[in-house]
């Protein structure tokens, strides 16, 4: 659904496009192939950290980063160098606004002027791009455009750690866009709207889809690392044993993973009140759950009865003919998506 943030960096014609998504404590990379009836999966491979590898969406060690993708993807046995990244949601200006249309020659003066008076932020201090959500009146009327804007200094440090790595930064795009077009790739239902719920590290992103557009987005800062932590200061344990614990269930610590689901659980039936709230002809069909952290036990399950809607784990290989060699199939569902979506934005690049 949006265009790239960082057109002005890309180079043309690649044959093959590695999906990099780094996360708080992890990064995962992929690779797919176009076929006949879509894509095929080709590689992917991911790898943990105890430290964070992000602290307000800016990539703490360019270096270290730099050292650990290069390692993986030649752990991996990917060999392109160019690569679509994504930038955590919370670290991005989203803004939705509705123009009187403009001819698509004018458009990009007529943005510039919107985002100077929606963007918090001087324009020498961002990038910035903007998507037509409808498609051009014919009777010239009005014009929804959402604009996404980003902070340099974080852009230029994706764009700098790829460059140590070897890599040509093609793609940045955001990665809760990222999942929803996965889901709309997947399950494009017109009679409801469905949610996608990104449990990570750190935070969760929610987003309430309806056929081929972005309802409504909300981040809570809620994430498996603070259960982890959590667990460590209960049981007096480090954070590697605690974080063996959070993905075991162990029963010492059953009273934070109850905490835990029932606070993911309830945030999410809060969201999906207000947007119904908001729009009462519309009703919520399904809850697709993602992230590393969606695999903590019993959040599937709590999620279900706080909101009384189906929950399915997002599985992002039903678009994809054949699978990457030595998947954990769910693990690997629940963090691949975003890292799977950004490899299948080779067709951008096509000219």
């Amino acid at each position: 659904m949006l265009r790239t943030l960082s057109e002005k960096f890309h180079l043309r014609g690649p044959s093959e496009l590695i999906g990099v998504d780094i996360g708080t404590t992890s990064i995962k990379v992929c690779t797919v192939k176009k076929v006949k009836n879509g894509f095929k999966l080709v590689k992917f491979g991911r790898k943990f950290y105890t430290d964070d590898l992000l602290h307000d969406g800016n990539i703490i060690d360019q270096q270290f980063v730099a050292q650990e993708l290069s390692t993986l993807l030649k752990e991996t046995g990917i060999s392109s160098r160019s690569a679509a990244a994504s930038l955590s949601s919370y670290t991005v200006i989203t803004k939705r606004i509705t123009i009187p249309y403009v001819p698509k020659e004018d458009l990009d003066d007529s943005v510039m002027l919107e985002v100077e008076n929606v963007i918090p932020f001087p324009l020498q201090d961002i990038y910035y791009n903007y998507y037509v959500m409808n498609p051009e009146d014919e009777k010239g009327e009005m014009m929804n455009l959402l604009i996404v804007a980003a902070k340099r200094e974080i852009v230029d440090g994706y764009i700098n750690t790829f460059k140590l790595a070897g890599l040509n930064l093609l793609i940045l795009d955001v990665d809760i866009f990222a999942i929803t077009n996965l889901v709309e790739m997947l399950h494009t239902p017109k009679e409801f709207s469905v949610v996608t719920a990104d449990v990570g590290a750190s935070v969760t992103n929610i987003a309430i889809v309806k056929g081929q557009g972005i309802e409504f987005t909300r981040e809570i800062l809620i994430g498996g690392k603070h259960l982890t932590a959590d667990i460590g200061r209960a049981l007096k344990i480090e954070y590697n044993d605690a974080e063996e614990k959070k993905l075991t269930g162990d029963n010492e610590a059953q009273e934070l993973f109850s905490e835990f689901v029932g606070n993911v659980a309830s945030e999410i039936n809060k969201t999906i009140n207000f947007y119904v709230a908001t729009k009462p002809k519309e009703t919520v069909g399904k809850i697709f759950l993602t992230g590393g952290s969606a695999l903590i036990g019993q959040l599937k399950e709590e999620i279900e009865t706080e909101t009384g809607i189906e929950v399915e784990f997002l599985n992002p290989f039903l678009t994809f003919n054949g699978q990457a060699d030595d998947l954990t199939y769910r693990a690997d569902q629940c963090f691949a998506p975003v890292a799977l979506y950004l490899s299948t934005r080779i067709g951008d690049l096509e000219t």
